[in-house]
């Protein structure tokens, strides 16, 4: 596998290939972290050792289910990237974040759970999306791979797990991707490309919200106040990725059937549109019904030109504001 071509707006991206194979690899190379480094419980896995084709190396963190002497760290078991942004001083305010990953089951009954966290740049918790691995089904004795959104509870002033509808695959590599808004503070969380929440809150502390870096974490379930009993479930993942982008509205025409005008442009959650139109390209008008509108979703949206009598030409632009 090939290093794909950065895009402009590209932060970062890794497909583990410039990694070396091996238990501890992780740590040490382009500026990756960790925790629990030199126990085996986080590293860089050939193709023929993970045996997913086609993916060339991956990552992985978990995967040794032996008793270890608990460190400062306590029960994280972690690597992150530092990435150091602040995406909306950059005026590209969207960041988004996404990585493929797997999670094979234990083999005994101790298991855990595997989360995808965002930090600021004075490593304060933003966020983060928790893949439940403990959670047993009483009927089956197998995990129910429950799907958590870590949030900020400003009622409690402290994160709160908040359960969503959607379940992970086991041994399956899936796609998780984040999209978030840091202007407008609102985020969308989807797995292959299916949204498990859409435009919802991102983070409502007094924290500031900024880039600082992405982590990838094992949470040891059986713990003491001296050791950590990981499973020997672990979590593959690869293709590692985060961009930052500035809004694109996109507008588009084309016409319909009897001539008029069909428009359509993509709409952030929270900005305000509003579609103007001139015949001359110098006078600028905003009368046409329904040309105003207040985005609750980030989607396209479209508009028809309602004007009875078809003009010969007419111009149209979209101004967007905030809030």
């Amino acid at each position: 596998m090939s290093l794909p071509r950065l895009d402009a707006g590209e932060a970062y991206y890794t497909g583990f290939e410039n990694f070396v194979a091996g238990d501890d690899k992780i740590v040490g190379t382009e500026s990756w972290t960790g925790t629990y480094n030199g126990s085996r419980l986080h590293g860089v896995l050939s193709e023929a050792q993970h045996g997913v084709i086609g993916i060339g190396n991956a990552a992985i963190i978990g995967g040794f289910g032996n008793a270890l002497t608990r460190t400062s760290s306590g029960n994280s078991v972690y690597v992150r990237r530092q990435l150091g942004l602040d995406p909306v001083a950059l005026n590209q305010e969207v960041v988004t974040f996404s990585i493929v990953f797997g999670i094979k089951d234990s083999t005994t009954m101790l298991r855990d759970n595997f989360e995808f966290l965002i930090y600021n740049q004075s490593n304060a918790l933003l966020g983060g999306i928790q893949m439940d691995n403990t959670t047993l089904d009483l009927a089956t004795g197998k995990p129910r791979r429950l799907i958590y959104r870590l949030g900020w509870n400003s009622a409690t002033n402290t994160f709160q797990y908040f359960l969503t509808s959607f379940n992970f695959l086991p041994e399956t590599m899936e796609t998780l991707t984040f999209r978030i808004n840091f202007k407008t503070n609102l985020w969308t969380v989807s797995l292959s490309d299916l949204a498990i929440f859409q435009d919802l809150a991102f983070y409502t502390g007094t924290a500031t919200k900024n880039l600082g870096s992405a982590m990838v974490k094992m949470a040891v379930k059986t713990t003491t106040s001296t050791t950590i009993s990981p499973g020997d479930n672990y979590m593959l993942f690869d293709d590692y990725r985060v961009s930052t982008d500035a809004l694109d509205t996109g507008l588009a025409l084309t016409k319909t059937s009897t001539g008029a005008a069909n428009l359509v442009w993509n709409q952030e959650a929270a900005y305000r549109y509003q579609l103007e139109y001139s015949d001359d390209f110098s006078l600028w008008k905003t009368d046409l019904p329904g040309s105003y509108r207040a985005a609750t979703l980030t989607q396209s949206t479209t508009f028809n030109d309602p004007t009875i009598i078809i003009p010969q030409k007419r111009f149209y632009r979209i101004k967007r504001t905030y809030p």
